[in-house]
């Protein structure tokens, strides 16, 4: 199963979609989704390895296309969405700093605040799946 990112083109503000997972469309249909996402170099690449192997190289493309794709997305400047697409959940914890003695003399610290705010920020995958996203 393949989960579809957004995925946005700073400069431009184009919008794309990236997948993670295994491409089944291309166990089912060969090279031609590389063709429909626009990946010209994919498409090329894929259809010459599939004659050279008679297409038995189709049943690794499965397992590489999605990245494959992902990172030509990346490399021609597009970054995931995140934010913008309100994938990305920011937490933000306290912590405690207790004084010790171990830590005073290890780091001399005097002025030492006693709650330190700390933002993690961990993203959540989409929900939708490949034929869910081309609504």
């Amino acid at each position: 199963m393949a989960y579809a990112i957004k995925m946005i083109q700073p400069t431009s503000r184009k919008r794309d979609t990236g997948y993670s997972g295994v491409s089944w469309t291309c166990l089912f249909f060969g090279p031609f989704p590389a063709l429909y996402r626009g990946h010209l170099f994919g498409f090329i690449g894929m259809t010459i390895v599939n004659l050279a192997t008679l297409g038995l190289s189709t049943f690794v493309f499965i397992f590489v296309y999605n990245a494959w794709h992902y990172h030509s997305l990346l490399s021609r400047g597009f970054h995931p969405a995140g934010h913008q697409f309100g994938t990305v959940r920011e937490d933000i914890v306290e912590v405690k700093a207790e004084k010790s003695k171990d830590a005073e003399d290890m780091f001399e610290m005097e002025n030492l605040r006693q709650r330190r705010r700390i933002m993690l920020a961990s993203p959540e995958l989409s929900e939708n799946l490949i034929d869910d996203s081309r609504r």
